[in-house]
């Protein structure tokens, strides 16, 4: 079922563990994938095994957290294929930060995580809203975090701008809603990914069996969650976080 065929979509972080899994799960469903990755190299390889098999797509090295970069990415997006429709804000720092106590944490490390989960998305939003307002149509959907309720020790910074993001969300909805664009945000828990050296396999397993369905979570989990909150069967939902975590916790 192509449930997004005709929309083009732009995915940060698309060349990412979890993000590349986003990036292919929504040219399954019929999108015009713009995979925009800071490793260049790894997007361009991506999109070019899913134009083989697919859409159209189109790769873009862009820094989610320069403003210039981000503009970019749109005037690029809109040059090739005329609109945007989607815009998956993925890029995220997470598994590369060591756990460390609050007062630990050197604020160049801050404002690094800061700069990258909630300022690269206000970047991103911002690059793509006047297109979506002149089309009068267009989703935006933020990658959020458990953590923002777990509010675990370790990584106040990854909490702080995930909980913000959550927030942003909420009042891009309540803007943009008038324009025909809905903003959700899609909230995992610790997603298995096979890449995060910081994250000892115990946790992995800990986490596990702290969840009401007593597995691990892996990218996949993700796609159909979020293919339905970029697709017309969400059309009435906005402002919305929604959690995927395998019942970890309940909101």
């Amino acid at each position: 079922m192509e449930r997004l065929k005709g929309k083009v979509a732009i995915v940060t972080g698309g060349a990412g563990a979890i993000g590349s899994v986003f990036s292919l799960g929504l040219a399954k469903e019929g999108a015009s994938v713009v995979v925009a990755d800071v490793d260049e190299g790894a997007a361009q390889e991506l999109a070019s095994q899913l134009s083989s098999s697919g859409p159209d797509c189109l790769a873009l090295r862009v820094d989610v957290a320069d403003v210039a970069s981000t503009e970019e990415m749109a005037r690029r997006t809109l040059e090739r294929f005329g609109r945007i429709d989607i815009l998956v804000n993925a890029a995220a720092i997470y598994v590369t930060l060591a756990r460390q106590e609050f007062l630990q944490i050197d604020p160049e490390e801050w404002n690094l995580v800061i700069g990258v989960n909630l300022t690269g998305a206000q970047l991103c939003a911002r690059a793509v809203l006047p297109a979506m307002k002149e089309q009068g149509s267009g989703v935006i959907v933020n990658i959020g975090s458990v953590n923002t309720v777990l509010a675990p020790e370790g990584r106040a910074h990854y909490s702080a701008s995930k909980a913000a993001l959550e927030n942003l969300t909420k009042t891009l909805a309540r803007e943009m809603g008038p324009h025909g664009i809905r903003v959700n945000c899609l909230s995992p828990g610790l997603v298995h990914t096979g890449t995060a050296k910081l994250v000892p396999e115990e946790r992995y397993q800990r986490i596990a069996q702290e969840r009401a369905l007593r597995r691990e979570m892996l990218p996949e989990d993700l796609v159909g969650p979020l293919v339905f909150l970029c697709s017309e069967d969400a059309r009435m939902v906005t402002g919305h976080t929604l959690v995927v975590d395998g019942g970890q916790i309940f909101v």
